[in-house]
């Protein structure tokens, strides 16, 4: 089966959109339920090559396509040894972490590289890669007493758990790795795609009806698309693949070499589909604790998308901490009297209502959240609604935070649609790191029926009955709906929708300006 075959196949399932234009296919693909299928069957079609940069690819995740069952594939690293073994090129680039502050990501991260390592075939290319940047001298003098501590924790795990970076941080041998890759992104011969928000390992699986335990729901969504802009995304992933070449990226294969014909990431003309990237570097100033941003489409392309909107904003985004996005919104506003927002995102970030944690850090992040909202609710006033997903049924015992006696629905998502002309679908959030710091990868389409389709998508699943014949891009829809289910016990609630918890999140939240806004 092609992958032209899948998408016609998938209409059947309505999950398929109309071509964006007459070379480009996209469809879109809501949570894991649909998107992890989707990549196996991408991964089990292509016949020369596959590139694939994520932030997290757990070689453990269980498959869960018809297509790898029926060949009694397992897990992943069953799969790509499978792919490679028929003489498919595999290039990985999965990203590393700080391994001082983030230390148990960083050696997950080398765990899956080394068992995907011992089961690819000799051709295939496989980069753990930090990003570039290092923070300035200064910045170990400043962290010197949390550093100590995180460095004792180190010293008090297994001598064979620890990466040699780590054994190197413990005879002192270290610097601060405040950025990374976050981009989530395949592409196979060039053709087909898969970009989003969406790792790979079991804590993101999860499906449509989020029955599940508030610390295992994850909602995300990305596209599958194929047509020219394929080989934007693969060119894009060839300068990703260099830099971590040139900048020490750890190789666990036999070796790396260069993506043959990468070519260039165009900036097409509308309406044609097009790549938004965040790239940065490692700053020279003294004081320099982030990057130095070289690229900053995402930032450019919401706004000017913004500048375009008339009647209706619909984002979903894990985080809204970006003044620019904040106040580019605002002036939207003010020009359009009759311009809507419907701004969805989980309760808390996953650090606070799943991890607990409640430092100063996490209260100056909720602190430049809130400030966003802020700005906006002064401009928009009634024409925008904040709300926040929760499950129709009661919380179980033990969980945190739960919003009127429910369990919430983690939000991880990064969509934005403006009227009928704009849709991103990809990695970033609506923050300084994403805008100006992490790598980052999305795509920006504009066919009317492929922005209104994942509208009317999302606003189902959300809505369920309240939607009815409603208009999704009416910001009193949703409104509505939220306010009419916090009225009722969570086994009544119609849909998934609740109004944002804005009262806890303002106590929670104290502004702690030290650190730059691009690190949150």
């Amino acid at each position: 089966m092609t992958g032209l075959a899948t998408i016609e196949d998938a209409k059947d399932r309505r999950t398929a959109t109309t071509a964006a234009t007459p070379q480009t296919r996209i469809r879109s693909l809501i949570t894991a339920q649909e998107m992890f299928p989707a990549l196996e069957r991408m991964f089990l079609e292509a016949e020369h090559e596959i590139c694939l940069s994520f932030r997290i690819f757990d070689a453990r995740t269980m498959l869960r396509s018809d297509e790898a069952k029926a060949l009694e594939l397992k897990t992943w690293a069953d799969l790509m040894a499978h792919v490679s073994g028929k003489g498919v090129k595999v290039r990985m680039l999965l990203a590393d972490f700080d391994p001082i502050f983030a230390g148990d990501l960083h050696r997950e991260a080398w765990a899956s590289a080394r068992i995907f390592a011992c089961r690819l075939s000799d051709d295939a290319e496989l980069i753990c890669a930090m990003h570039e940047c290092k923070s300035a001298p200064m910045w170990k003098w400043i962290f010197r007493k949390p550093v100590a501590d995180r460095i004792e924790e180190l010293k008090r795990i297994p001598d064979e758990t620890r990466t040699p970076f780590q054994n190197r941080a413990i005879k002192g041998d270290w610097e601060l790795r405040p950025v990374t890759l976050h981009q989530k992104l395949a592409v196979a011969d060039g053709k087909t795609a898969i970009i989003g928000g969406l790792d790979v390992d079991e804590r993101r699986w999860d499906t449509q009806d989020h029955d599940q335990r508030q610390d295992e729901t994850w909602h995300d969504v990305s596209v599958l698309v194929q047509g020219p802009v394929t080989r934007a995304i693969r060119a894009h992933f060839a300068e990703c693949w260099k830099r971590g070449m040139e900048c020490g990226g750890t190789v666990f294969t036999e070796k790396v070499s260069p993506v043959e014909d990468a070519g260039s990431v165009p900036t097409p003309n509308l309406p044609a589909p097009r790549v938004l990237r965040t790239l940065s570097c490692r700053g020279n100033a003294t004081i320099q604790l982030g990057a130095k941003p070289e690229l900053k489409e995402h930032e450019e392309a919401h706004i000017a998308a913004f500048d375009r909107a008339k009647r209706s904003i619909y984002i979903e985004t894990q985080f809204f901490r970006h003044a620019p996005i904040a106040r580019a919104l605002a002036r939207a506003a003010k020009r359009e009297t009759e311009l809507e927002l419907v701004l969805l995102m989980p309760t808390e970030p996953e650090r606070i209502i799943i991890d607990g944690q409640e430092g100063f850090d996490s209260r100056h992040a909720q602190a430049l959240q809130i400030r966003c909202l802020d700005i906006c609710r002064r401009a928009f006033g009634d024409r925008m609604t904040v709300v926040s997903p929760a499950q129709p049924r009661p919380a179980k015992e033990g969980e945190r935070l739960p919003v009127k006696g429910a369990s919430i629905v983690y939000v991880h998502s990064k969509v934005t649609l403006v009227d009928d002309h704009t849709g991103i679908v990809g990695s970033a959030n609506l923050n300084g790191r994403s805008m100006r710091w992490d790598t980052e990868a999305s795509i920006m389409f504009h066919g009317a029926e492929d922005v209104a389709d994942l509208r009317n998508r999302l606003a189902k699943i959300w809505l369920s009955d309240h939607l009815g014949q409603s208009d999704p891009r009416r910001a009193a829809v949703w409104e509505k709906a939220a306010q009419r289910n916090a009225k009722l016990e969570p086994e009544d609630r119609i849909g998934f929708i609740m109004p944002y918890p804005e009262k806890r999140n303002r106590r929670f939240a104290r502004f702690m300006p030290i650190l730059p806004p691009e690190m949150f």
